[in-house]
């Protein structure tokens, strides 16, 4: 936001402050000043006339010129190339020793002829090219033919004297894109009375126009038409406070608009009445058109868009632009001018969606008061009879569908000092409320309410009246006190220190910790669903559709990843990803892992190729952290791999029969989809109920003093059984069995009498930790172990 200081001396006095004053007093307030600008600079500058012109004899473009520079400095010659630089022409001279923003100016030669200053145009002043026509770009600025001559005061007397306060506005301080609003809070900053635009008074004429709204999106809707206007160039105030805003002047009718938006923060709309195909302009969002705007481009509009249309006709992308067909030009004689109230993300929707922005719609997005629409009519009205000379006034129609009650915040002065942390007194609050504008209200005790003016949209409960006290009483008011040592909550919870000591460990492991985007497309969500979320979050008013979904799953994002850098020939990866994904009323936290290509050791001398059992490694390390053994999950082939993962070579892990992670190599077409190398591998786990559960204490033990005894058994078993089981049933049979690991496994081939069989051999391992076993001990429990793969898996015990 652009404040002009000339401007804002109108509507408040702050005559006897600088703009750095009120920049310092705006800044410490929560409102930051970014800089301070000039509409033009130039010291030593004066108005001459040119008393003679002639061609520079070395040169087809230069002139010699005689410049009258008043009664002070007398005559001076100037050597100057412009084309309109004649005799008699008033013209600003920078005199030697003038300091522009281009560099300071100085007495030379110029093709054997001295020159003594020089002939200005304003952008040479620094004056922003767009305010200029072409022909004042073109040469030295003219001067009208009263301009006093020897005028040192030259800023002054061209209306560039202003200085303009840069606003960073934060997003919650939308009231503040309205020079009233600034005015207001200048005012309370300095404790100073302000001089507010005041409602013309004016006679006005029935109206059969119709305005309405079928949305919810538009709850007010007014207009006003004014008939005979006469369109002009605007008067010179007009441009200045409109230039020193950042707007380029076109005439009085468009300017007026302009005007009273940034005077008041309510963004209008003009259409040329009698292009309107029917009198009436009713608000829509079910619209679909190929739209022709008023800048000559076409838009495609679709329903969620908000319209003003007249005979079902769009002539307005509602505050954006206006339609083409409807413009008002410099032969518009009867006009209407749109004060509405439209949703603003539903504005910024549209806007971002068609790459239009503008200051009006900008202030739609940002919230503006509904309270002003009458009153800002009241002041474009008057305007208009003011500067254009308008016949005809009609009586505004109104559309309202909104419940304008007043914003009452209760609150008390304890509450106040206790969250500042400071000992002020009611009369003190009740100061800075008062000349902020809240109507105070005494309450019992120390309570007391406000009603909140209706411009300040931020202020809401409470906390914000404290935080309003405080902005204007200055935080430096705030007394400095240490905080009081405490015990308690110090440290990381149980739930934090298992989720550094896993990533400590991936790290160490060589993986790559990975943030990627919580926001994910569409189609990503109906990948890897194995251990997804269910709920499905959609955002109202996504910024693009790549990023409109909160994600169910973190693979999707982590072979995003993956893709980028194997695009760029980084192949070797090894990544991981911890964060939390939303569910519908609480928080999970998944751990990812993807790793794609070859595990380098040894400084590249040696690789292997990652595989399924890189990431069974990976899990079995991620329990271990946690103080969980591997005894405590259940593990099976994955049954829903679908394309994602593949089908003989993925896993599922359960715990506590709920699932609670998946793992294992990815499907070709899951790696051809992401265009990552084949063979990648993938892990998702669940880790929520796992951080919190608690591992039984890590117990160390005595070395056995007694040998172990070792059995090979091979025999011969269904496909479909799963080692796990097999041994899991044998540990079950006598506590002195140590462990059951399979060393050969092969499949029958050609022998019909072995279809759909394996092959598998075990090595069994046995103990006791009182005696040296005996050879009688071990065959009864090694005929047990046969009775059992007999009886629960039918295995056929090879010789």
């Amino acid at each position: 936001m652009k404040v002009s200081l000339k401007w804002l001396r109108t509507l408040v006095d702050i005559e006897d402050k600088s703009a750095q004053e009120i920049a310092d007093k705006l800044t410490f307030a929560g409102i930051e000043v970014s800089a301070i600008e000039h509409m033009a600079s130039g010291t030593n500058l004066v108005i001459g006339k040119i008393t003679s012109s002639i061609p520079h004899p070395d040169s087809n473009h230069l002139h010699i010129l005689t410049v009258d520079e008043g009664e002070k400095y007398g005559e001076h010659q100037i050597v100057c190339g412009a084309p309109n630089a004649r005799e008699g022409l008033r013209v600003i001279v920078a005199r030697e020793g003038a300091t522009l923003p281009g560099g300071t100016i100085k007495k030379g030669t110029i093709r054997g002829v001295e020159s003594d200053g020089m002939c200005c145009s304003l952008s040479e002043l620094g004056v922003d090219k767009k305010y200029l026509s072409d022909y004042q770009l073109s040469g030295i600025e003219e001067l009208p033919n009263d301009a006093p001559i020897g005028e040192e005061d030259v800023l002054s007397y061209l209306g560039l004297d202003d200085e303009i306060l840069v606003l960073e506005l934060l997003a919650n301080r939308s009231d503040l894109l309205s020079m009233e609003n600034v005015a207001k809070e200048v005012g309370a900053l300095f404790s100073r009375p302000l001089h507010l635009e005041k409602e013309g008074i004016i006679k006005t004429v029935p109206s059969s126009f119709v305005v309405g709204s079928e949305t919810e999106k538009c709850p007010i809707f007014t207009a006003l038409i004014i008939k005979g206007v006469n369109t002009l160039p605007s008067p010179s105030w007009l441009k200045e406070r409109l230039e020193a805003s950042g707007i380029r002047s076109i005439n009085n009718v468009v300017d007026i608009g302009n005007y009273v938006m940034m005077l008041t923060g309510q963004p209008l709309n003009m259409y040329d009445l009698d292009k309107l195909p029917k009198p009436s302009l009713i608000v829509k969002e079910k619209q679909k058109e190929n739209w022709l705007a008023m800048d000559e481009k076409r838009y495609e509009i679709i329903p969620g868009d908000l319209c003003v249309t007249s005979a079902n006709r769009t002539m307005c992308l509602a505050g954006i632009m206006t339609s083409e067909e409807c413009a008002v030009d410099n032969n518009t004689k009867n006009i209407l001018i749109e004060a509405a109230l439209f949703y603003g993300p539903s504005i910024r929707h549209t806007s971002a969606r068609l790459g239009l922005a503008s200051e009006s719609s900008s202030r739609f997005v940002k919230g503006i008061s509904p309270y002003e629409q009458e009153r800002v009519l009241s002041i474009t009205a008057a305007l208009c009879e003011t500067l254009c000379g308008a016949k005809s006034i009609e009586k505004p129609k109104y559309y309202i569908n909104y419940d304008r009650k007043e914003k009452r915040v209760s609150t008390s002065l304890s509450y106040i000092n206790k969250r500042l942390g400071t000992d002020l007194g009611k009369e003190e609050v009740k100061d800075v409320l008062t000349r902020l504008h809240f109507l105070y209200e005494e309450g019992k005790g120390d309570n007391f309410s406000v009603i909140v003016p209706s411009y300040r949209l931020d202020v809401n409960g409470p906390e914000d009246i404290s935080e309003e006290v405080i902005r204007l009483i200055g935080f430096d008011k705030v007394p400095s006190r240490l905080p009081l040592p405490s015990v308690q909550g110090l440290g990381y919870s149980e739930k934090q220190k298992n989720k550094r000591a896993i990533r400590r460990q991936l790290s160490a492991l060589g993986l790559d910790e990975c943030i990627s985007y919580t926001l994910v497309s569409r189609d990503s969500q109906g990948e890897f669903p194995q251990l997804a979320l269910t709920y499905n979050r959609r955002l109202l008013n996504p910024l693009t559709e790549d990023r409109a979904f909160l994600r169910k799953s973190l693979l999707p994002s982590l072979l995003s990843v993956a893709q980028y850098n194997a695009s760029r020939q980084n192949k070797d990866l090894a990544l991981f990803e911890i964060s939390d994904l939303a569910d519908e009323s609480s928080s999970r936290c998944h751990l990812a892992i993807v790793l794609c290509g070859d595990e380098i050791t040894r400084d590249s001398l040696e690789k292997r190729p990652y595989d399924f059992y890189s990431a069974k490694g990976l899990f079995l390390s991620v329990i271990s952290v946690l103080g969980l053994t591997q005894n405590r999950f259940t593990m099976k082939p994955l049954e829903d791999a679908r394309e994602d993962f593949h089908p003989y070579r993925s896993l599922e892990v359960s715990f506590m029969k709920n699932r609670i992670a998946v793992f294992g190599e990815l499907h070709p077409s899951a790696c051809e989809r992401y265009d990552i190398p084949p063979h990648s591998v993938a892990l998702e786990m669940d880790l929520t109920d796992l951080l919190t559960l608690k591992a039984g204490q890590v117990k160390a033990s005595i070395p056995p003093k007694f040998p172990m005894v070792s059995r090979d058994l091979s025999f011969v078993i269904d496909k479909g059984v799963i080692f796990e089981d097999i041994e899991r049933a044998i540990k079950r049979l006598d506590k002195r069995i140590e462990s059951v690991k399979v060393f050969d496994l092969y499949v029958l081939k050609n022998d019909v009498n072995f279809i759909n069989k394996v092959s598998m051999a075990i090595n069994i391992r046995f103990r006791d930790e009182n005696k040296t076993l005996v050879d009688e001990e071990i065959k009864e429990m090694m005929d047990r172990i046969t009775r059992t793969l007999s009886n629960e898996f039918k295995a056929e015990v090879r010789s």
